[in-house]
């Protein structure tokens, strides 16, 4: 009877996996989360990025304040330095695990407002991140554009966590082709949906997955891809931070929390941030 019952179990888990592995289907009609509801729309000529719907949210540590969209044009030979920042944080069952964190690229461009591009996990209203479901088809994927008020003030003013703002080192011709080659990838999700996957397609390799295809071999495998947490150090490894020092003095003079709560309702606060860091 044991032994049925086992077997029963097993062959349900099976069917299981299989239907969220090979049946389910990505899509983009569903009712999303506060902020995950509008993608961006992308139109590319050349070297002309067009992006309808940059999410301009506004949050207070009690939450949202504001949500407005804008709509911005890049021009990608104006872009003149590529940020890289980490956000770690604590999430069950993985307490006090180091390899826990959310990565994002932030593009300054000449004579605008820098631009951040954030990828996410595209949760349904009332639903939150679960790194196990995270591997089950549970979440689509979204890549948000983004102003840094939004994105990294929501970090650190709501959520309250530290972030580490690296300016990166390297060809600024690589930095355009990484730009164009994320607003592609971006605006095929609007067509085509795909799953957020915690160990395949997350925050972290999902960015790697686009720099290779702008500099073939530039990322390779390595842990940071699985664990977001260590990827600071494996860009600080790979050459892509400036080593006048140490990593940990890297990562010192590299933490942002306080400066942005400081400053996020500044007319000039991606200026403000930046004098502040210093950067080499």
């Amino acid at each position: 009877m044991l032994r049925r019952l086992i077997a029963a179990i097993a062959a349900l888990a099976c069917l299981w996996l299989a239907y969220r592995w090979f049946i389910l289907q990505p899509t983009n009609q569903r009712d999303w989360e506060y902020g995950l509801a509008t993608l961006p729309h992308i139109t590319i000529s050349g070297d002309l990025v067009d992006v309808q719907h940059v999410r301009d949210f506004r949050w207070s540590a009690d939450g949202p304040r504001s949500s407005d969209y804008v709509d911005r044009a890049f021009d990608v030979q104006r872009l003149e330095r590529v940020w890289f920042v980490e956000e770690p944080f604590t999430i069950a069952p993985l307490y006090g695990f180091a390899g826990v964190a959310h990565t994002y690229f932030v593009f300054d461009f000449a004579d605008q407002s820098p631009v951040a591009v954030s990828v996410e996990s595209r949760r349904t209203r009332g639903q939150g991140y679960d790194p196990i479901l995270g591997l089950f088809n549970e979440y689509e994927l979204m890549y948000i554009w983004g102003t840094e008020q939004d994105l990294t003030g929501r970090r650190a003013v709501l959520e309250k966590n530290q972030l580490y703002m690296y300016p990166l080192v390297g060809s600024l011709d690589a930095a355009r082709r990484l730009f164009l080659d994320l607003a592609v990838v971006s605006r095929d999700l609007e067509t085509q949906p795909r799953f957020y996957n915690t160990l395949t397609s997350n925050c972290t390799n999902e960015l790697a997955k686009v720099a290779n295809s702008a500099q073939p071999g530039s990322i390779p495998p390595n842990i940071a891809l699985v664990f977001p947490g260590y990827a600071a150090k494996e860009l600080y490894d790979l050459g892509f931070m400036a080593h006048d020092a140490p990593f940990e003095r890297v990562r010192q003079r590299s933490a942002i929390t306080a400066a942005v709560t400081a400053t996020i309702d500044s007319p000039d606060f991606s200026q403000q941030l930046r004098q502040r860091l210093q950067a080499p």
